[in-house]
């Protein structure tokens, strides 16, 4: 026979949170009554919850003989009642093993129900109990496709919306263009007049949703996670909820972005954006690497469109992370300097307009994919995260990185290997 360390070594999850779970329940079946009524097994049972929610209407507006007002969550007092009350909670919470989006489907309901008809504070504390985290999961509001949690900050609020084997880190700040195609042409299909602007902005609302299924928290903890300033990504909420709520199409885009998740949930090679955010934080690319970039293309001139160094790092940068240009370190270093973007904005957009692909500008950029590319996967190598670390992370190492990728450029423009 197993000592009592052991028995409780081995105690299942199930077991350790079937009390609290049946707790939450029980409230959830009385302050949404009726709206759970066939979790009731027998009409006798429901007709004790009946008098017990009846009963406690009435007192709740009425003093008690020391002048307290009876509280929302008081238990039933009648023995009968009570029992009625477990049994609903017992079957409200099923009897699944791990049975997370069964107990979603059959709480969130209820949740909503009983939060919209009592005062705040009691979500919140509801929400505060140290319940399974699939219960937790299920009382999150859940409002326009994202959740949100009530009350005081606590740690509950951080609990990602599902189970996911991918984590906030594998989660670029934009949904890469590939992903969309893949995921969100069901949703588009629908979507008349969409422009490239609000795709745009589809995109990174989608990352943000990516974010809390798998780290979660708030869209503004998500947000500074995936460093998309807080405005920035309000404005992206605006548009998007303004978009999907004239056109109902808030069930599609669950959809599409839970079919990204589950991708990611089964994929074997997981790209982890956080780090390479990380180490391209500080980074530039290298003056000797800008200069074989730029060999044997025909000269940009010194115009203030013309493609510049500072040009060239912040779209490798923007190819690497997946992120947004107007987001990239380099821009963001000259807004805190106090100086202007805007010549190196107008850079950026002349190189990327399709209209000017062509030439040497349509060169140049194949040669920084291609060098991203590289750059990107020296990112990814474990092993190498050290050194990357080094010699990305400092203007000082620039030298150092120009030795690592400079017979990639080389290749490039055609020199030796």
């Amino acid at each position: 026979m197993c000592d009592q360390s052991t028995a409780d070594a081995g105690q299942s999850a199930s077991d350790r949170y079937f009390f609290p779970d049946l707790i939450v329940a029980a409230h959830l079946i009385r302050l949404s009554w009726p709206d759970g009524a066939r979790y009731a097994s027998s009409t006798s049972l429901a007709d004790l919850i009946d008098r017990h929610v009846s009963s406690a209407a009435a007192r709740r507006h009425t003093p008690e003989p020391d002048g307290r007002m009876p509280i929302a969550w008081d238990a039933p007092e009648d023995p009968a009642e009570c029992a009625a009350v477990l049994v609903a909670a017992d079957s409200l919470l099923g009897h699944e093993e791990r049975d997370d989006a069964g107990m979603t489907d059959r709480v969130r309901p209820l949740a909503a129900s009983a939060f919209s008809r009592n005062p705040a504070n009691i979500g919140a504390s509801l929400r505060r109990m140290d319940v399974s985290p699939a219960m937790a999961r299920a009382l999150l509001c859940h409002t326009q496709g994202f959740y949100r949690a009530g009350g005081h900050r606590h740690v509950r609020q951080r609990l990602p919306s599902r189970q996911s084997r991918f984590r906030i880190e594998h989660v670029p700040a934009l949904l890469p263009q590939e992903w969309l195609s893949a995921h969100f042409d069901d949703l588009l299909s629908h979507w008349a007049h969409h422009t490239d602007w609000k795709v745009r902005h589809l995109r990174r609302v989608s990352a943000l949703k990516l974010a809390e299924m798998s780290g979660g928290g708030t869209w503004p903890d998500c947000a500074k996670t995936l460093r998309i300033p807080w405005h920035t990504a309000q404005q992206s909420l605006k548009v998007i909820r303004q978009e999907l709520n004239a056109r109902d199409l808030w069930s599609d885009f669950e959809r599409s972005v839970e079919s990204v998740a589950s991708q990611l949930d089964w994929g074997t090679d997981r790209v982890h954006y956080g780090r390479r955010r990380e180490l391209l934080s500080c980074w530039q690319v290298p003056a000797g690497d800008w200069a074989e970039l730029c060999r044997d293309l025909e000269q940009f001139g010194q115009g203030a469109t013309s493609p510049t160094r500072d040009t060239a790092t912040v779209l490798i940068w923007t190819h690497v992370t997946q992120g947004d240009h107007l987001h990239s370190p380099m821009l963001g270093a000259l807004r805190a300097s106090g100086c202007s973007t805007q010549r190196l904005v107008a850079s950026i957009n002349q190189l990327r307009t399709p209209a000017n692909r062509k030439g040497g500008k349509r060169e140049l950029l194949r040669r920084l994919e291609t060098y991203s590319a590289v750059l990107a996967t020296a990112c990814d190598q474990r092993t190498d995260t050290a050194a990357i670390a080094t010699t990305l992370s400092t203007p000082a190492g620039t030298n150092e990185a120009g030795r690592m990728l400079g017979p990639v450029v080389r290749a490039l423009t055609g020199a030796s290997l």
